[in-house]
Protein backbone atom coordinates (compact mmCIF):
# COMPACT_ATOMS: atom_id res chain seq x y z
CA UNK A 1 0.00 0.00 0.00
CA UNK A 2 1.36 3.40 -0.80
CA UNK A 3 1.25 5.71 1.96
CA UNK A 4 -1.62 8.43 2.62
CA UNK A 5 1.39 11.13 2.25
CA UNK A 6 1.66 9.68 -0.75
CA UNK A 7 -2.11 9.40 -2.25
CA UNK A 8 -2.52 12.84 -1.10
CA UNK A 9 -0.03 13.88 -3.30
CA UNK A 10 -1.48 11.83 -5.96
CA UNK A 11 -5.62 13.31 -5.45
CA UNK A 12 -3.78 16.77 -5.75
CA UNK A 13 -1.84 15.73 -8.83
CA UNK A 14 -5.06 14.40 -10.56
CA UNK A 15 -6.96 17.05 -8.91
CA UNK A 16 -4.72 19.80 -10.80
CA UNK A 17 -4.93 18.38 -13.98
CA UNK A 18 -8.17 17.90 -14.31
CA UNK A 19 -9.75 21.22 -12.69
CA UNK A 20 -6.71 23.59 -13.66
CA UNK A 21 -5.27 22.02 -16.86
CA UNK A 22 -8.40 21.29 -18.34
CA UNK A 23 -7.37 17.92 -19.00
CA UNK A 24 -10.51 15.19 -19.68
CA UNK A 25 -10.26 11.84 -17.17
CA UNK A 26 -9.02 9.86 -20.52
CA UNK A 27 -5.91 11.95 -21.08
CA UNK A 28 -5.11 12.03 -17.29
CA UNK A 29 -5.60 8.31 -16.93
CA UNK A 30 -2.88 7.91 -20.36
CA UNK A 31 -0.31 10.64 -18.82
CA UNK A 32 -0.47 8.96 -15.34
CA UNK A 33 -0.42 5.21 -17.07
CA UNK A 34 -3.59 4.00 -14.70
CA UNK A 35 -7.53 3.48 -15.88
CA UNK A 36 -9.99 6.13 -16.62
CA UNK A 37 -12.45 4.40 -13.61
CA UNK A 38 -9.59 4.80 -11.40
CA UNK A 39 -8.99 8.56 -12.08
CA UNK A 40 -12.88 8.93 -11.50
CA UNK A 41 -12.63 7.06 -8.22
CA UNK A 42 -9.65 10.01 -7.18
CA UNK A 43 -11.67 13.00 -8.15
CA UNK A 44 -14.38 11.67 -6.31
CA UNK A 45 -11.89 11.30 -3.31
CA UNK A 46 -10.50 14.07 -3.50
CA UNK A 47 -13.79 16.15 -3.52
CA UNK A 48 -14.56 13.97 -0.29
CA UNK A 49 -11.38 14.97 1.47
CA UNK A 50 -11.49 18.83 0.71
CA UNK A 51 -9.03 18.46 -1.40
CA UNK A 52 -11.30 20.16 -4.04
CA UNK A 53 -13.89 22.28 -3.00
CA UNK A 54 -16.81 23.94 -5.85
CA UNK A 55 -17.63 26.85 -5.28
CA UNK A 56 -21.37 27.71 -6.85
CA UNK A 57 -21.99 31.70 -7.82
CA UNK A 58 -24.76 33.06 -6.46
CA UNK A 59 -25.31 35.41 -9.15
CA UNK A 60 -28.97 36.53 -9.57
CA UNK A 61 -28.61 35.10 -12.99
CA UNK A 62 -26.72 34.18 -16.09
CA UNK A 63 -27.02 37.76 -17.63
CA UNK A 64 -25.29 38.90 -14.32
CA UNK A 65 -22.43 36.63 -14.15
CA UNK A 66 -21.64 37.98 -18.88
CA UNK A 67 -22.01 41.61 -16.97
CA UNK A 68 -19.25 40.68 -14.42
CA UNK A 69 -17.23 38.88 -17.07
CA UNK A 70 -17.25 41.39 -18.96
CA UNK A 71 -16.49 44.28 -16.91
CA UNK A 72 -14.40 42.76 -15.36
CA UNK A 73 -12.30 41.80 -18.97
CA UNK A 74 -12.71 45.15 -20.56
CA UNK A 75 -12.37 46.92 -17.47
CA UNK A 76 -15.65 48.71 -17.94
CA UNK A 77 -17.48 50.88 -15.62
CA UNK A 78 -20.95 49.08 -16.61
CA UNK A 79 -21.97 46.54 -19.39
CA UNK A 80 -25.81 46.99 -20.21
CA UNK A 81 -27.18 43.73 -21.68
CA UNK A 82 -29.86 43.46 -24.31
CA UNK A 83 -32.36 40.28 -24.66
CA UNK A 84 -32.10 39.53 -28.21
CA UNK A 85 -35.65 40.15 -30.05
CA UNK A 86 -36.89 38.13 -32.79
CA UNK A 87 -35.19 40.36 -35.16
CA UNK A 88 -32.36 42.53 -35.83
CA UNK A 89 -34.61 45.49 -36.59
CA UNK A 90 -36.61 44.90 -32.84
CA UNK A 91 -33.00 44.18 -30.78
CA UNK A 92 -32.19 47.94 -32.11
CA UNK A 93 -35.16 48.97 -31.00
CA UNK A 94 -34.40 48.42 -27.86
CA UNK A 95 -30.85 49.02 -27.94
CA UNK A 96 -32.10 52.92 -29.30
CA UNK A 97 -34.73 53.03 -25.72
CA UNK A 98 -31.86 51.21 -23.18
CA UNK A 99 -29.61 54.10 -24.65
CA UNK A 100 -31.68 56.90 -24.10
CA UNK A 101 -33.05 55.19 -20.67
CA UNK A 102 -29.37 55.00 -19.79
CA UNK A 103 -28.07 58.19 -20.99
CA UNK A 104 -30.77 60.66 -19.97
CA UNK A 105 -32.74 59.24 -17.33
CA UNK A 106 -30.67 61.47 -14.71
CA UNK A 107 -28.92 64.13 -17.25
CA UNK A 108 -30.23 67.36 -15.38
CA UNK A 109 -27.16 69.44 -15.43
CA UNK A 110 -24.86 67.45 -17.39
CA UNK A 111 -23.44 67.94 -20.73
CA UNK A 112 -24.08 65.44 -23.13
CA UNK A 113 -22.19 64.53 -26.67
CA UNK A 114 -24.12 62.65 -29.03
CA UNK A 115 -22.53 61.09 -32.50
CA UNK A 116 -24.31 59.26 -35.52
CA UNK A 117 -25.63 56.04 -36.55
CA UNK A 118 -28.25 53.73 -37.29
CA UNK A 119 -28.91 53.69 -33.50
CA UNK A 120 -28.91 57.22 -32.56
CA UNK A 121 -31.69 57.67 -35.27
CA UNK A 122 -33.87 55.02 -33.67
CA UNK A 123 -33.48 56.59 -30.50
CA UNK A 124 -34.61 59.53 -32.12
CA UNK A 125 -37.68 57.98 -33.07
CA UNK A 126 -38.21 56.82 -29.64
CA UNK A 127 -37.74 59.86 -27.80
CA UNK A 128 -40.27 61.31 -29.68
CA UNK A 129 -42.87 59.06 -28.49
CA UNK A 130 -42.11 59.98 -24.86
CA UNK A 131 -43.33 63.72 -23.16
CA UNK A 132 -42.01 67.04 -23.66
CA UNK A 133 -40.03 67.77 -20.48
CA UNK A 134 -39.54 71.39 -18.41
CA UNK A 135 -36.18 73.00 -19.41
CA UNK A 136 -33.23 71.62 -17.30
CA UNK A 137 -29.68 72.77 -16.65
CA UNK A 138 -27.37 70.88 -19.19
CA UNK A 139 -26.88 70.79 -22.98
CA UNK A 140 -27.03 68.58 -25.26
CA UNK A 141 -25.04 69.00 -28.48
CA UNK A 142 -23.28 67.01 -31.65
CA UNK A 143 -19.55 65.64 -31.50
CA UNK A 144 -19.87 65.40 -35.78
CA UNK A 145 -21.66 67.58 -38.32
CA UNK A 146 -24.30 65.95 -40.96
CA UNK A 147 -24.60 64.55 -43.98
CA UNK A 148 -26.94 65.02 -46.71
CA UNK A 149 -28.77 61.97 -45.75
CA UNK A 150 -32.32 60.47 -46.18
CA UNK A 151 -32.13 58.46 -42.47
CA UNK A 152 -31.91 61.47 -39.62
CA UNK A 153 -29.25 58.95 -38.02
CA UNK A 154 -26.70 61.16 -39.86
CA UNK A 155 -28.22 64.40 -38.70
CA UNK A 156 -26.99 65.33 -35.38
CA UNK A 157 -28.23 68.19 -35.30
CA UNK A 158 -31.85 66.49 -35.95
CA UNK A 159 -31.07 64.71 -32.58
CA UNK A 160 -29.84 67.48 -30.70
CA UNK A 161 -33.06 69.00 -31.53
CA UNK A 162 -35.20 66.28 -30.38
CA UNK A 163 -33.40 65.13 -27.46
CA UNK A 164 -33.67 68.58 -26.19
CA UNK A 165 -36.88 68.46 -26.20
CA UNK A 166 -37.92 65.53 -24.22
CA UNK A 167 -35.16 65.84 -21.94
CA UNK A 168 -34.92 69.66 -21.08
CA UNK A 169 -31.51 70.10 -21.71
CA UNK A 170 -30.97 73.07 -23.71
CA UNK A 171 -29.72 71.85 -27.63
CA UNK A 172 -26.61 73.49 -29.25
CA UNK A 173 -26.09 73.02 -32.91
CA UNK A 174 -23.28 72.29 -35.04
CA UNK A 175 -23.92 74.22 -38.37
CA UNK A 176 -21.36 72.55 -40.19
CA UNK A 177 -20.87 69.36 -42.37
CA UNK A 178 -19.00 66.25 -41.59
CA UNK A 179 -17.02 66.35 -44.72
CA UNK A 180 -15.35 68.91 -46.29
CA UNK A 181 -14.09 69.63 -49.76
CA UNK A 182 -10.55 69.73 -48.78
CA UNK A 183 -8.10 70.22 -45.71
CA UNK A 184 -7.81 73.96 -46.37
CA UNK A 185 -11.77 74.51 -46.42
CA UNK A 186 -11.65 71.86 -42.70
CA UNK A 187 -9.10 74.50 -41.46
CA UNK A 188 -11.19 77.82 -42.39
CA UNK A 189 -14.17 76.64 -41.14
CA UNK A 190 -12.67 76.31 -37.52
CA UNK A 191 -11.41 79.23 -37.23
CA UNK A 192 -15.16 80.40 -37.71
CA UNK A 193 -16.28 82.35 -34.42
CA UNK A 194 -18.93 80.15 -34.36
CA UNK A 195 -17.51 77.16 -34.25
CA UNK A 196 -14.85 78.41 -31.95
CA UNK A 197 -18.08 79.27 -29.73
CA UNK A 198 -19.55 75.60 -29.76
CA UNK A 199 -16.07 74.06 -29.53
CA UNK A 200 -16.33 74.75 -25.84
CA UNK A 201 -19.13 71.81 -25.58
CA UNK A 202 -16.39 69.45 -26.42
CA UNK A 203 -14.00 70.53 -23.56
CA UNK A 204 -16.85 70.24 -20.60
CA UNK A 205 -18.34 67.02 -22.06
CA UNK A 206 -19.69 64.80 -18.81
CA UNK A 207 -21.56 62.62 -21.37
CA UNK A 208 -20.21 60.84 -24.64
CA UNK A 209 -22.91 58.91 -26.39
CA UNK A 210 -21.53 57.03 -30.01
CA UNK A 211 -22.41 54.52 -31.78
CA UNK A 212 -19.83 51.20 -32.37
CA UNK A 213 -20.45 50.50 -36.18
CA UNK A 214 -18.75 48.20 -38.36
CA UNK A 215 -15.99 49.63 -40.55
CA UNK A 216 -18.25 49.61 -43.64
CA UNK A 217 -21.34 50.37 -41.89
CA UNK A 218 -22.78 53.09 -44.06
CA UNK A 219 -21.66 53.35 -47.86
CA UNK A 220 -21.09 57.33 -48.16
CA UNK A 221 -19.23 58.42 -45.43
CA UNK A 222 -16.40 59.92 -48.08
CA UNK A 223 -13.88 56.58 -47.07
CA UNK A 224 -12.47 57.11 -50.82
CA UNK A 225 -11.38 59.93 -50.80
CA UNK A 226 -10.01 60.13 -47.32
CA UNK A 227 -7.98 56.87 -47.11
CA UNK A 228 -7.46 55.88 -50.88
CA UNK A 229 -7.93 52.83 -50.47
CA UNK A 230 -10.14 49.60 -48.83
CA UNK A 231 -9.83 49.84 -45.40
CA UNK A 232 -10.81 46.24 -44.84
CA UNK A 233 -7.37 45.28 -46.53
CA UNK A 234 -5.85 47.46 -44.41
CA UNK A 235 -6.99 46.12 -41.07
CA UNK A 236 -10.24 48.36 -40.36
CA UNK A 237 -12.56 47.07 -38.29
CA UNK A 238 -15.27 49.21 -37.41
CA UNK A 239 -15.61 53.20 -36.76
CA UNK A 240 -17.06 55.77 -33.70
CA UNK A 241 -18.42 59.12 -35.25
CA UNK A 242 -16.20 59.19 -38.66
CA UNK A 243 -12.80 57.44 -36.92
CA UNK A 244 -11.68 54.25 -38.04
CA UNK A 245 -9.74 51.09 -35.96
CA UNK A 246 -8.37 48.23 -36.37
CA UNK A 247 -8.53 45.07 -34.14
CA UNK A 248 -5.98 46.39 -31.69
CA UNK A 249 -7.74 50.20 -31.39
CA UNK A 250 -4.97 51.68 -33.52
CA UNK A 251 -6.64 54.32 -35.61
CA UNK A 252 -6.35 54.67 -39.34
CA UNK A 253 -4.18 57.18 -40.07
CA UNK A 254 -6.71 59.11 -43.37
CA UNK A 255 -4.43 60.94 -46.61
CA UNK A 256 -6.74 63.66 -46.14
CA UNK A 257 -8.32 64.55 -43.06
CA UNK A 258 -11.46 66.99 -43.97
CA UNK A 259 -13.82 65.71 -41.26
CA UNK A 260 -15.65 68.36 -39.32
CA UNK A 261 -15.45 65.75 -35.93
CA UNK A 262 -14.80 65.53 -31.99
CA UNK A 263 -11.04 65.84 -31.52
CA UNK A 264 -9.88 62.20 -30.40
CA UNK A 265 -7.95 63.29 -27.15
CA UNK A 266 -11.36 65.09 -26.79
CA UNK A 267 -13.74 61.91 -26.44
CA UNK A 268 -11.42 60.39 -24.51
CA UNK A 269 -11.27 63.15 -21.99
CA UNK A 270 -14.95 63.04 -21.46
CA UNK A 271 -16.02 62.09 -17.76
CA UNK A 272 -17.95 58.83 -19.25
CA UNK A 273 -18.08 57.33 -22.79
CA UNK A 274 -20.95 55.15 -23.44
CA UNK A 275 -20.91 52.87 -26.34
CA UNK A 276 -23.82 50.95 -28.20
CA UNK A 277 -23.47 48.38 -30.32
CA UNK A 278 -26.37 47.46 -33.27
CA UNK A 279 -27.13 43.66 -33.57
CA UNK A 280 -25.46 43.87 -36.46
CA UNK A 281 -22.33 44.83 -34.97
CA UNK A 282 -19.42 42.48 -35.57
CA UNK A 283 -17.73 40.92 -32.64
CA UNK A 284 -14.31 42.72 -34.30
CA UNK A 285 -15.53 46.12 -34.13
CA UNK A 286 -16.68 46.14 -30.60
CA UNK A 287 -12.87 44.27 -29.64
CA UNK A 288 -11.09 47.13 -31.41
CA UNK A 289 -13.54 49.72 -29.72
CA UNK A 290 -12.88 48.00 -26.72
CA UNK A 291 -9.16 47.92 -27.29
CA UNK A 292 -9.05 52.43 -27.90
CA UNK A 293 -9.37 52.68 -24.02
CA UNK A 294 -12.24 55.22 -24.69
CA UNK A 295 -15.08 53.39 -23.49
CA UNK A 296 -16.28 53.17 -20.15
CA UNK A 297 -19.62 51.67 -20.81
CA UNK A 298 -20.59 49.63 -23.04
CA UNK A 299 -24.55 49.02 -23.98
CA UNK A 300 -24.81 45.94 -26.47
CA UNK A 301 -27.30 42.30 -27.06
CA UNK A 302 -26.43 39.31 -24.90
CA UNK A 303 -25.81 37.07 -28.29
CA UNK A 304 -23.08 39.31 -28.99
CA UNK A 305 -21.54 39.46 -25.17
CA UNK A 306 -22.00 36.11 -25.22
CA UNK A 307 -19.41 35.95 -28.03
CA UNK A 308 -16.91 38.45 -26.75
CA UNK A 309 -16.60 36.58 -23.58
Amino acid sequence: MISDDRKVERLIQVAEMYYKQDMNQSDIAKRLGISRPLVSVLLNEARQRGIVTITINHAENAQQLLREQLEKRFGLAEAVLVEDQKNAESTDDLLARRAYNYCFESCQGLNVGIGWGSIMGRMADFVETTEHKPETRGTVFPMIGGIGASYRGYHPNEIARILSMHTGLKADYLYQPAFFDSEEDLKLAMRMESFQDFRKHWDAMDIALVSVSNASSYPDLGVAYRFGGNLGREGAVGRILAYYYDLSGHLMVPKVDNVMQIPMEKLKNAKKTIGVCSALSQPGSILGALAMGIIDAMILPVSLAKQLV
